[in-house]
């Protein structure tokens, strides 16, 4: 086939920033690449993120550590399906393994931006950044604007190239894995048919590198994308229809109701667990569909033309669907669900007002403010809202910094409004419930 080396000619060394040591080694990059994600603490804090269960006392049910995990291993399993269908085997150890890794490590960062209590925790975050917006008097199309539609996916990127080390780079990884962690990959208003985005407007020079890195047209999907994130859907579907039952909030007798394969696996002998043995086998039927779906389509997708895996799966498309549905219908408006994630969108907001003052404040006052000014803090009673600043991690205020240099007034200002959403989005569901007591007088320690 004359693409069978295409697909592994994606998966490239190149990183933004050179490293000290030079490695064109692209098995050791990807194995790098990884390596950077688990030991970041953003990867750490996903275990005290919840995926379905806020707040779950129950060690078995899962967060989005434990979720992200495997989403991985689905990852890995339908990119050694793809191998194995387009006949690549005897290319190399080399570029095979680089390939399954990267797929894999998208997979491992692929939530590592959402904020705490998940989509809540989104909307909580949109309507406050709104109504900062709205008291500035910024409107239309203008950069500030994309925080009024804040989404995990963005900030996942931003946390990967720009947030998540020492310096402006993040994490530093390779192009090929930047790229494919991008659902979306346009930037706030690029994309008339949907507020959807996966690219904040500091980010866009990030993004931008990575695509002539490998060689990639700017604004079309990444064939790797495209995989994680048919990973993802399988992957999540049965995750939370398990917990479901782990909770009690899904009964075998519905189950048996709505799928025809559990009722099936119930009825027949086997050591295996029945819920086990249903989800093995969906998922190993979803994977290998998945990877027909990609290869028959093979052509368009490295033509970066907008193609869904999970659209084109039949038998296994069929079953998740009515297992969306199942969870949708109730687990996802479960009221022990909805009352704890209903709080969390008030903790989170109730943390966000706190910085209200700082933010309205000129640039000069808030320059002294973030210097520790004692003369100005005192004689404008500002010490409640310097003790509110100096929450904010060191190196976000550091990155602050560097993202308005040489920037106007307004840039200055988004960038002071992305400082605060930064460090919101970085907690975990336990910590700012947390820290909104500690603000508001709830508790004291």
């Amino acid at each position: 086939m004359p693409y069978n080396t295409a697909l592994l000619e994606l998966v490239k060394p190149n990183r933004l920033r050179k490293t000290n040591k030079v490695n064109k080694n692209v098995l050791n990059s990807s194995e790098s690449d990884r390596g950077r994600i688990i030991n970041s603490s953003a990867f750490r804090r996903l275990q005290q993120k919840a995926q379905v269960f806020p707040l779950d006392d129950n060690a078995a049910v899962r967060t989005r550590l434990t979720h992200s995990i495997e989403v991985s291993q689905v990852g890995r399993c339908l990119a050694q399906k793809i191998i194995e269908k387009l006949g690549l085997q005897a290319l190399g150890y080399e570029k095979l393994t680089a390939f399954v890794n990267t797929v894999e490590s998208s997979c491992l960062l692929h939530d590592i931006g959402n904020p705490p209590f998940g989509h809540l925790g989104e909307v909580a975050i949109r309507s406050w950044a709104n109504g900062v917006l709205e008291r500035w008097g910024y409107g239309g199309q203008s950069s500030g604007m994309e925080l009024k539609y804040f989404d995990g996916n963005p900030q996942g990127l931003r946390f990967s190239t720009f947030l998540g080390g020492a310096d402006n780079y993040g994490l530093n990884l390779t192009s090929s894995l930047i790229l494919s962690s991008i659902k979306y990959p346009y930037l706030f208003g690029e994309h008339e048919s949907t507020n959807k985005f996966g690219i904040f407007e500091h980010e866009k020079d990030a993004y931008l590198n990575a695509c002539e890195n490998i060689g990639w047209k700017p604004g079309k999907v990444f064939p790797l994308a495209a995989l994680m994130e048919a990973a993802d859907d399988i992957s999540y579907c049965t995750s939370d229809l398990e917990d479901g039952l782990e909770k009690g909030v899904i009964s075998e007798e519905m189950m048996c109701d709505e799928l025809l394969e559990y009722k099936n696996i119930l009825s027949t002998q086997s050591v295996i667990d029945p819920f086990v043995k249903f989800k093995t086998d969906l998922i190993a039927q979803a994977v290998s569909e998945a990877a027909d779906s990609f290869v028959d389509n093979l052509d368009n997708i490295l033509d970066g033309k907008p193609f869904s895996i999970m659209d084109r799966l039949q038998g296994a498309g069929e079953e998740i669907n009515t297992i969306k549905r199942i969870t949708f219908n109730n687990i996802y408006v479960n009221d022990s669900v909805e009352r704890i994630e209903i709080a969390g969108k008030s903790a989170i907001t109730g943390i966000l007002n706190h910085f209200n003052s700082m933010l309205d404040m000129d640039y000069n006052d808030f320059c002294k403010l973030k210097d520790g000014d004692i003369k100005f803090i005192r004689g404008n009673s500002l010490e409640f809202d310097y003790r509110v600043f100096k929450l904010l991690p060191k190196s976000y205020v550091d990155k602050y910094c560097a993202m308005h240099e040489g920037q106007n007034i307004r840039s200055e200002r988004n960038a002071r409004l992305h400082l605060v959403i930064d460090f919101i989005a970085g907690m975990t569901d336990s910590f700012s419930v947390y820290l909104y007591q500690i603000l508001s007088g709830i508790r004291m320690r």
